[in-house]
């Protein structure tokens, strides 16, 4: 039988774990033509969530959906061909008459798509040094999903890396094409909330309140353990409750942790035995081991305050307080200010995330394999 616990790629409907309220909030949102700001943790489950919604019928059949994730851009050439290129693969299964369309509005671009002889077909190889002017491309693009045939929702996956690209004003230039659209809406997500509440919830910034904000927390315990015992019973696989439990409780039910755990308990123990609560210590011990070295390079390319700040946050848990005297001292830190120093710094490189609990925040480790393995190595 297939691992039912995907791990990678596109999850399948009948492999799709809840969120049942959350599809419904945001296809509805949609449906009432406004964007939307998500944010969650890393690897929470966002990006299939927004894949999901993109499957819904009201979505699906009445819309054209685009996804991309911006995380590997620095500038706003790389943008353009991001968002360029995803608009091209999706319209290429449409037929030629829509993928032209699009093509005979990128003006700026004429003459850099190549064709392929057998389908008579473009190709996409549109290269950065094609774009000689991104904020016209920009526009071309913006001007196209405006006047497409379907209404548009495009989804920009880590859109606070916008932030930092060396082009001034590109916050300001896109809040302008997309405030004057009526044929297209988008959905910006993104894992680095400091910078996303910043962009949206910040009265002097351009994007301040344009969008319906939710934030995507964990499964409940009941319902994901109720979700992978039925696959393990479909595929005549036992896992004893506890086991589950334990899987569970290790990543306080973050989904992507869970799911690796659960995914390689699968492909991995003996299929007549029931899995225990020693079968996923084990597994987790192995995870830990395969990834060591990656985590032992990320380590290595801190300084040393932003690794003892790492190291005292992985013991904690959910630290808060962080800059005060008694935690200083509680963990042999340096300073207040060099603990804020290093908490902006691994802010910035995702390796910390927070959630606020009334006025405090709470820090903690963004990667919870990495937390796991700091927690066991220091």
């Amino acid at each position: 039988m297939e691992n039912p616990f995907y791990i990678t790629g596109i999850i399948p409907e009948s492999y799709f774990c809840d969120r049942e309220k959350e599809t419904s909030w945001i296809v509805r949102t949609l449906e009432n033509k406004a964007h939307i700001l998500l944010t969650s943790p890393r690897r929470m489950g966002k990006t299939q969530l927004i894949r999901h919604v993109f499957e819904q019928p009201s979505i699906k059949d009445n819309c054209y959906t685009f996804y991309t994730d911006i995380y590997p851009t620095t500038s706003l050439h790389e943008l353009v061909l991001f968002l360029s290129k995803e608009i091209y693969t999706v319209l290429v299964p449409k037929g030629k008459n829509v993928l032209n369309k699009f093509l005979a509005a990128l003006h700026s671009l004429e003459g850099s798509f190549g064709y392929d002889p057998v389908s008579n077909m473009p190709t996409f190889n549109i290269k950065l040094g094609d774009i000689l002017s991104p904020e016209l491309t920009l526009e071309e693009i913006f001007r196209y999903l405006e006047q497409a045939d379907k209404p548009c929702i495009f989804a920009i996956d880590e859109f606070q890396q916008i932030a930092n690209y060396p082009e001034k004003n590109v916050e300001a230039m896109l809040r302008t094409y997309i405030q004057k659209m009526n044929n297209c809406l988008f959905i910006y997500a993104g894992s680095n909330r400091h910078v996303l509440e910043n962009m949206f919830n910040s009265a002097a910034k351009p994007f301040y309140n344009s969008a319906e904000q939710i934030y995507l927390d964990r499964i409940s315990k009941d319902v994901y353990t109720a979700f992978a015992e039925e696959q393990f019973a479909k595929s005549g696989r036992r896992i004893a409750p506890n086991a589950l439990s334990l899987a569970y409780d290790l990543f306080e039910g973050h989904t992507y942790y869970v799911h690796n755990v659960l995914h390689n308990a699968f492909a991995y123990i003996d299929h007549e035995k029931t899995i225990d609560e020693t079968d996923i210590n084990k597994i987790l011990s192995d995870i830990l081991e395969e990834k060591g070295r990656s985590f032992a390079s990320v380590m290595n390319q801190l300084n040393y305050q932003q690794k003892e700040t790492l190291v005292a946050i992985a013991k904690e848990g959910k630290a808060s307080g962080v800059t005060s005297v008694a935690y200083v001292k509680k963990h042999a830190l340096k300073s207040p200010s060099s603990v804020q120093y290093a908490i902006s710094a691994l802010l910035d490189k995702q390796l910390l995330t927070y959630q606020n609990d009334g006025r405090t925040k709470l820090y903690s480790i963004s990667d919870r394999f990495l937390e796991m393995w700091i927690c066991r190595s220091y």
